[in-house]
């Protein structure tokens, strides 16, 4: 008898609700993912007051909701150390916090109605040994196509030449709210006697008198970008981004990006967005000093010298995250290149935010975060329960290490869980994590944040 998966119809009861929880508040793999949907990893646990200052300066740099046509067109965040000591740290944290702040609307509200403007985030999960920018080009469009963008710019666009028809009572739910779906449901519009087919014209006429190559212009207009992209890969993938011998698409990446996208969303009424390019050191470790050279080179032209539409409409600023190790392999390219002249890679440029070590406070509040974002009782929100002031402690003296102390937050109170303890003492954990040594603190405290 064949038997099929179906879905649970009774409530489980979570083994954390002794605790007060509503399900484990710390990232098992404290490790940040911005696709994931657990918002453990993905961004949306934040304790952004531990790191105020840099917020601040962040915004100084690169918001300016008043001034944002003057905002910086390259950033650094940075954190101390090599490959290894400066991981974990909180870096990805806040690139995460500020996507999260912008793209949940696409600005609208971080910019205080004005404009839109949206995040792209880039990130390489494993090293990159060959053609560089062509493969960041790739990740960010990888990112384009995940983010929804391309629909929202898509319904947009759409609308701009739907003027003569009753936009209200397309857009418009029976509640009174708008929902914009229906801008891309062509069923929907035709039943309304629109002929989505000559809409789909007209944005591609438009996008095309923009300088969108027809090919591409095509397939954003009928919302079919992503799969022209894959259709430059045999394997009809986009990920991972390098195969072998399946290279056809990074011929075009940079196009794509810097030129076909960038003039779409402008297009579509973005002002301008943000390129985060994450674990920078993925990218550079294997570069030769020609490679390097050659990679600041193409960079720059991509993103502020003339020659692309990015930088004819300074619509993108970039930040990249990076540490001392990383940097010192670029620093002779970056200033070979001119790149020094707009913003050194140096800790010390006035473009640059670096995290602050984290104090024992500092640290408490990202454990604070992720129990209030988890409690039953909302009356427990900014107490350390289900922690006692010792046991705290005794959390924070294994280490301030934002990754290291959430992994061992998750161990002891995921053990707690399933022995039924109510309240996690110093003893406890001294129990819980015998045999795991505390991590020394003084080469790994350079951050903080969330998952990281």
């Amino acid at each position: 008898m064949l038997q099929i998966p179906r879905p649970s119809t009774h409530p489980v009861a979570s083994p954390y609700e002794k605790l007060g929880l509503k399900d484990l508040p710390f990232p098992s793999v404290a490790v940040s993912d911005p696709y994931n949907s657990d918002p453990r990893r993905n961004g949306a646990i934040y304790a952004d007051e531990t790191v105020r200052p840099s917020i601040e300066k962040f915004q100084h740099l690169l918001i300016r909701p008043n001034d944002f046509q003057n905002r910086v067109r390259l950033a650094y965040l940075w954190s101390k150390g090599d490959a290894e000591s400066g991981r974990g740290i909180g870096k990805t944290a806040l690139l995460r916090y500020f996507l999260q702040r912008i793209n949940h609307d696409w600005g609208w509200t971080e910019f205080e109605g004005r404009f839109s403007a949206l995040v792209i985030y880039v990130a390489f999960p494993s090293q990159v040994d060959r053609r560089y920018i062509e493969q960041l080009a790739l990740s960010a469009l990888v990112d384009v196509c995940k983010s929804r963008v391309l629909d929202a710019s898509r319904a947009a666009l759409r609308l701009q030449h739907l003027q003569d028809h009753n936009i209200e009572q397309l857009v418009t739910n029976p509640d009174g709210s708008q929902d914009f779906a229906n801008l891309l449901n062509d069923e929907t519009l035709r039943s309304k006697g629109i002929d989505a087919n000559q809409l789909n014209q007209a944005v591609c006429n438009q996008l095309i008198r923009e300088g969108v190559q027809r090919e591409s212009a095509s397939a954003l207009a009928t919302g079919g970008f992503e799969d022209y992209l894959k259709s430059f890969r045999r394997d009809n993938n986009l990920e991972p981004l390098y195969v072998p011998r399946d290279t056809k698409i990074l011929d075009y990446s940079r196009r794509f990006l810097f030129n076909d996208v960038v003039l779409y969303l402008k297009s579509a009424g973005f002002a301008g967005g943000y390129l985060f390019i994450d674990d920078i050191e993925n990218l550079v470790d294997q570069m030769t000093r020609r490679h390097s050279i050659e990679f600041a080179k193409e960079f720059a032209l991509c993103t502020v010298r003339p020659g692309y539409a990015n930088t004819a409409h300074n619509f993108f600023s970039c930040v990249l995250t990076t540490h001392h190790q990383a940097s010192g392999k670029l620093s002779a390219a970056w200033i070979e290149a001119g790149l020094a002249g707009v913003a050194r890679l140096h800790p010390d440029d006035p473009n640059s935010v670096e995290l602050p070590h984290p104090s024992a406070d500092q640290a408490r509040e990202i454990l604070i975060a992720h129990l209030d974002y988890y409690r039953v009782d909302p009356d427990d929100i900014g107490t350390i329960k289900p922690f006692t002031e010792d046991g705290m402690a005794a959390m924070l003296k294994k280490s301030q290490h934002p990754r290291h102390l959430l992994t061992a937050a998750a161990s002891v109170v995921s053990r707690a869980a399933q022995e039924g303890v109510a309240f996690i003492n110093a003893a406890y954990i001294d129990t819980a994590i015998e045999s795991t040594p505390a991590i020394p603190t003084q080469d790994f405290t350079e951050g903080i944040g969330g998952a990281v």
